[in-house]
């Protein structure tokens, strides 16, 4: 093969070029300190560049993002769990001391105001919220637990079912032949006051509608409950109506109960199934909503009625922790505290009101008796009436005493509810700071096999760079003596 000058000056330009061009990709190395600058460097390292910083980005938004969210959630739950625990250990010690009546007359009325500040510190509790949105409430992160704004609440008309178990079948005791410390009269013997004991279901509401009743529902079984006040009832009892009934309930509507015969309880004791449809109009600052733990309709609006249905999985709230791998990070307010809360501590507030209003009648009548208005025959009334007002008020204070006893164990059930709902927080907490530990191990792994992949040796670089230097060099000096013949030195 003949081999022309220009076929030695064009090999010896590509050869140039080529040693310029290995200079030129050490040193963009060295500058860059990066093994590539477009996938068309290297295409592997190209593909497993992107793979592992697919795989760092989606570590970082779990680690800088979910993580530290979900931590701050369950963090805030978990204080409001623990204020709960600490105002319910308080309502127990109440409880312990009027299980035994260690309460004093002066006590009564600041004890009252104490259990009702308890009460709305718990509600308190349910509407807390983190960065706007309420952590109780389920999927409904844009509204209280309780009722807060007076303008809405007011107003507001809810049909509500309940359902009951048979276990909340309770005992309430009417007072039947009480004292009128305004009209002095002869008390016989055998009409001093005396207790009738009632069987009960209590709904979650008290001052309810008188319309819009639905049937009582015993495991399928229909009954149509008739509908009065507490004071009719309360004459029902005391006239004997109320033991002559047969197999009926009596929906009380303005204390908010289901009463029910002594022969129709020997039915309803063992039942599985009771349901209730009611309705309530009006609510005051810190009711609890009723679509929080009933199946309910908000029927404000008539033309517009708006349905909520509890379903049986909840309102439960995930947030994605790693890859493949979620956790719970809600709490349900109607998991943690029970709608009987706020109606056991008005129980026992209307215990302490009825021993504070006997104690009343006797230090009256004490007082009237030694009076020099009344005449001896007066007087000798008087001195029934006190003997009356006297049993009137063991009464009330058994009363008492037997329901704060109650509340005892009730009390502690609530606690332990709340005691298992911050188990199961710390159980999440516990997985979340082992899963944020573990993606900080894996984030730098990860890390490590970037560098590794992209980035360039600087000493490595260094020694390519003076190498291509030198061989670019050496090309030059090579082209010089190529290029510098040429025809002419010939014809010569």
């Amino acid at each position: 093969m003949r081999i022309t000058n220009t076929i030695r000056t064009n090999t010896t330009m590509r050869n140039v070029n080529r040693s310029k061009t290995n200079l030129h990709e050490a040193e963009n190395q060295m500058s860059s300190e990066k093994k590539i600058t477009r996938p068309s460097d290297d295409p592997i390292v190209a593909i497993r560049a992107l793979s592992l910083r697919s795989t760092l980005s989606e570590i970082n938004m779990y680690l800088k993002d979910n993580i530290p969210e979900g931590k701050a959630w369950l963090k805030v739950t978990e204080g409001a769990l623990d204020n709960m625990d600490g105002l319910l250990s308080n309502i127990y010690e109440y409880s312990t001391q009027g299980s035994s009546d260690q309460f004093t007359e002066d006590d009564r009325s600041a004890i009252i105001q104490t259990l009702q500040k308890f009460k709305d510190g718990l509600y308190a509790e349910t509407n807390t919220d983190y960065a706007g949105r309420y952590v109780f409430t389920g999927y409904r992160t844009d509204s209280t637990f309780t009722f807060q704004d007076k303008a809405d609440y007011a107003q507001k008309k809810y049909s509500i079912t309940q359902t009951f178990k048979n276990s909340e079948i309770d005992t309430v005791n009417i007072m039947k032949n009480g004292v009128d410390t305004t009209v002095i009269a002869n008390i016989p013997a055998d009409t001093t006051p005396e207790t009738r004991s009632v069987y009960r279901l209590r709904l979650a509401y008290s001052g309810c509608q008188q319309t819009g009743v639905g049937d009582v529902t015993v495991d399928g079984t229909t009954y149509t409950p008739q509908a009065i006040t507490h004071e009719q009832f309360e004459t029902m009892v005391t006239d004997g109506t109320f033991d002559g009934a047969a197999n009926t309930f009596y929906y009380i509507y303005d204390t908010g109960e289901l009463v029910m015969t002594d022969d129709l309880y020997d039915t309803v004791k063992d039942a599985e199934d009771i349901s209730f449809t009611y309705e309530k109009e009006g609510f005051r600052k810190e009711d609890v909503k009723p679509e929080m733990y009933f199946d309910c309709t908000d029927i404000t609006d008539p033309a517009n009625p708006h349905e909520y249905l509890q379903g049986d999985d909840g309102q439960l709230i995930y947030y994605a922790i790693n890859f493949g791998q979620t956790l719970q990070v809600n709490t349900l307010g109607n998991k943690s505290l029970s709608y009987d809360i706020g109606r056991d501590i008005d129980d026992m507030c209307n215990s302490l009101q009825a021993v504070a209003d006997a104690e009343a009648k006797v230090a009256k009548l004490k007082e009237m008796k030694s009076s020099d208005v009344y005449t001896d025959a007066q007087k000798k009334d008087i001195e029934t009436m006190q003997a009356a007002a006297q049993k009137e008020l063991d009464y009330a204070i058994d009363d008492m005493k037997k329901l704060f006893q109650r509340e005892m164990g009730r009390v502690k059930g609530y606690q332990e509810t709340v005691d298992l709902q911050m188990a199961d927080l710390g159980a999440r907490s516990k997985r979340l700071t082992l899963t944020e530990s573990r993606l900080t191990e894996q984030y730098t792994t990860f890390d490590d096999l970037k560098s590794v992949n992209e980035d360039a040796e600087l000493e490595e670089t260094v020694v390519n760079v003076s190498s291509a230097k030198a061989l670019y060099q050496a090309a030059l000096g090579a082209a010089s003596t190529v290029i510098q013949q040429s025809l002419l030195d010939y014809i010569r």
